[in-house]
């Protein structure tokens, strides 16, 4: 009897964590032509890189590249 206990608060506490970690769906964002020129970059930039980089610095420097390619001088 106390081992039924035990698995039904067990399972009570994992309830009560999966209702906590559930977030609010992202709005969706639409495809410009500067973000998916963007992601390209970023692929790429993550392939040729040797080891990992700050998120924030790819993240910029996709976007940089996404930039120089859509400038039209």
């Amino acid at each position: 009897m106390n081992r039924i206990k035990k698995i039904n608060s067990l399972e009570e506490e994992a309830k009560k964590y999966t209702q906590k970690k559930i977030k609010p769906p992202l709005k969706d964002k639409p495809l410009t032509s500067r973000r998916y020129l963007a992601g390209q970059a970023m692929a790429a930039l993550i392939s040729r890189s040797p080891s990992s980089m700050h998120k924030a610095d790819l993240k910029r420097e996709a976007y940089d590249w996404a930039d120089f390619m859509l400038n039209d001088d």
